[in-house]
């Protein structure tokens, strides 16, 4: 009868054990990863506040990821137009406005996501207001106006006349011993509240008539430098 040597035996197991342990180690790496993997944090988002209307802008996100994970970048935007979106800065264009147009603020959200190599996925969400300077002056304008003055080439005239302005609509009425006139508006970018150029468009007339104006919060000058006429209405509310 053949007898086995316990020390050599227990060695066998040992390694058999051990053997067992490496394959079932190696078997499950990428299952003990998932286990294990931390999701990337956002330390970081830079975005504007506000921008105008077609405005091209940067967006940004700063990530870091525990185990120095390849990242996925995923950008989104209610309006506008994404463009090299694929990394962690994204450029964005405001929605586009037709010539001369006005219109009122608007809320974009933004939205980016960033994946690591373990599916795991962490997200950030903001707000940019997209606007339009013209439609902000017209607010800040907006009233009714009463005619207290014209002048032709630097001499008062008798005539009178009121105005109207809301951000949506800029309406005259003028008259004098021999002149009325009624017309709409576009407000074409002025520079600040109180002073711009303004585009009046009559029924009927194919080219508009141009007039820059200035204010003072009471006082609302008119002059068109073409006829050398200067209206001044006084604000009513």
């Amino acid at each position: 009868m053949k007898i086995l040597n316990p020390v050599i035996s227990q060695t066998r197991r040992a390694g058999m054990l051990f053997l067992i342990c490496q394959l079932l180690i190696f078997s499950s790496c990428d299952e003990y990863e998932s286990w294990t993997n931390d999701p990337p944090e956002i330390n970081t988002f830079t975005i504007p506040k506000e921008v105008r209307y077609g405005e091209s802008v940067e967006l940004k996100v700063g990530v870091s990821d525990p185990e120095n994970d390849e990242l996925t970048y995923t950008w989104e935007v209610s309006a506008g137009t994404l463009t090299f979106e694929e990394g962690p800065v994204a450029q964005w264009t405001a929605p586009e406005l037709r010539d001369s147009e006005i219109a009122p603020d608007q809320t974009i959200t933004v939205h980016v996501s960033v994946r690591d190599a373990g599916e795991e996925t962490v997200s950030k969400s903001a707000s940019i207001t997209v606007f339009s300077k013209s439609y902000r002056v017209a607010e800040a304008l907006s009233g009714a106006y009463e005619l207290v003055r014209t002048q032709t080439d630097g001499e008062t005239i008798e005539a009178f006349g009121s105005m109207r302005l809301t951000p949506a609509t800029f309406t005259r009425e003028y008259q004098s011993t021999n002149a009325f006139f009624f017309g709409s508006y576009k407000l074409i970018e002025p520079f600040d509240e109180r002073k711009g150029t303004i585009y009046w468009s009559s029924d009927g007339s194919t080219e508009p008539i141009v007039s820059t104006y200035t204010w003072d919060g009471e006082l609302f000058v008119l002059f068109w430098t073409a006829t050398s006429i200067g209206h001044v209405y006084q604000k009513l509310n």
